[in-house]
């Protein structure tokens, strides 16, 4: 077999097997997510039940109750910060099945929630398999400060 079929057979191999794995790996509820508003979840929330789901809020204050027989944790989203001093509108709850938690989780931290959504005629659940916080504000504040006046903070 000549050079130029070996290239061209191993170049189709390749494309082949990358094909595949992009079809394999993003099609369904594998596929990439970005998350949504809290706001933006609340407003199409009916369509979404059932799918696997991503959504950006903010953890309410004194809300988190952890429940260590049943090793959940449940706390309360909404969408402005708690210290922005605007009042929590729209909420939602929020089951977190596992006690492992990020180290950044508290009241008032900007979480994004992988889960999905549990409809009842009494109340609305949203079922987290994934949580994610973010670095407090804070933090930021601080780097803004360091990088105007030259200094770096280790």
């Amino acid at each position: 077999m000549s050079k130029g079929a070996q290239i061209t057979l191993g170049a189709s191999l390749v494309a082949a097997l990358l094909g595949w794995y992009g079809y394999t790996n993003l099609q369904g509820d594998a596929s990439f997510q970005y998350y949504q508003s809290l706001n933006e979840f609340l407003a199409e929330n009916r369509e979404l039940e059932g799918r696997s789901l991503r959504v950006h809020g903010y953890v309410a204050a004194d809300s988190i109750h952890r429940d260590l027989e049943a090793k959940n944790v449940r706390f309360v989203v909404q969408n402005d910060p708690p210290h922005a001093g605007l009042p929590g509108e729209q909420t939602l709850d929020v089951l977190f099945l596992g006690l492992e938690t990020p180290d950044m989780f508290k009241d008032g931290a900007e979480v994004v929630i992988e889960g999905r959504i549990q409809n009842h005629p009494s109340d609305r659940l949203f079922l987290a398999d994934n949580l994610m916080a973010k670095c407090p504000s804070k933090f930021e504040a601080q780097a803004r400060e360091a990088e105007s006046s030259g200094t770096v903070k280790l």
